[in-house]
């Protein structure tokens, strides 16, 4: 009897032993998982932080480089409403308006030159924070709108270049040097230069330089408008 007895107290033991392994197992197993799932939680929710951070700078970035292009588009368009002008007031300057000389003012012998700023893209291609943008239409997007930025700032360039080429050949001339350097009006600098051969080829060229700029322009700051706008969709 007694024997028996202590062989069920041994199998209870056993089982009891048994028993709690494998809760204890379970436990670990289930810890384990639970640590990897919520590690794993917490590297999504860091990546997604990166990205919407280096997507808010590139958003910025964007907005200068949006800024920028209306300015080229303001200096493009005042450069071909002034030469316009003084062609149209060629033969009687003494006619044009005083406002509206002052307004132009020097424009002909002035010159602006633009950079892109694109140090947030630049961050963003040299980072995985691109891979890590789960929109692919969205990366997409914005690599397409540095490239307009980069198509706008071309198209400025090709209207820089053949202004200062043309300028290049009327300030080059003797007579304009010799009046550049006496006390002249603005009226009369400027009606000097448009009566000189030269001088009228400039204004005919700054006059004819990309026909419609401010609808290049425009379309190009639409661009750069639809990719912040698909930002702010995903990342806000």
């Amino acid at each position: 009897m007694n024997t028996k007895l202590i062989e069920k107290i041994k199998r209870s033991a056993i089982k009891g032993r048994l028993g709690d392994f494998i809760c204890n197992f379970i436990a670990v197993v289930l810890g384990i998982a639970i640590t990897f799932v919520g590690s794993d939680m917490i590297q999504e929710h860091n990546k997604k932080k990166e990205v919407a951070q280096a997507l808010q700078l590139v958003k910025s970035e964007l907005l200068i480089n949006r800024e920028t292009i209306e300015e080229m588009m303001k200096i493009e368009k005042i450069n071909k409403e002034g030469a316009c002008y003084l062609l149209q007031y060629k033969d009687k300057m003494n006619e044009a308006s005083s406002d509206s000389l002052n307004y132009y003012g020097y424009f002909p012998f002035q010159s602006q030159d633009f950079l892109p700023v694109t140090d947030a893209m630049e961050m963003l291609r040299a980072s995985s924070v691109m891979q890590n943008i789960k929109n692919k239409e969205l990366a997409v997007e914005i690599i397409q709108a540095y490239a307009v930025i980069k198509n706008a700032h071309l198209f400025y360039e090709g209207f820089s270049k053949a202004k200062e080429t043309a300028v290049e050949k009327c300030v080059s001339q003797q007579e304009f040097r010799k009046i550049s350097n006496e006390n002249k009006s603005l009226r009369e600098i400027l009606e000097f230069t448009i009566l000189l051969p030269e001088g009228f080829a400039a204004m005919r060229q700054i006059s004819f330089v990309h026909d419609d700029p401010h609808l290049t322009y425009s379309h190009y700051m639409k661009l750069i408008d639809e990719t912040i706008t698909f930002i702010d969709k995903e990342y806000n």
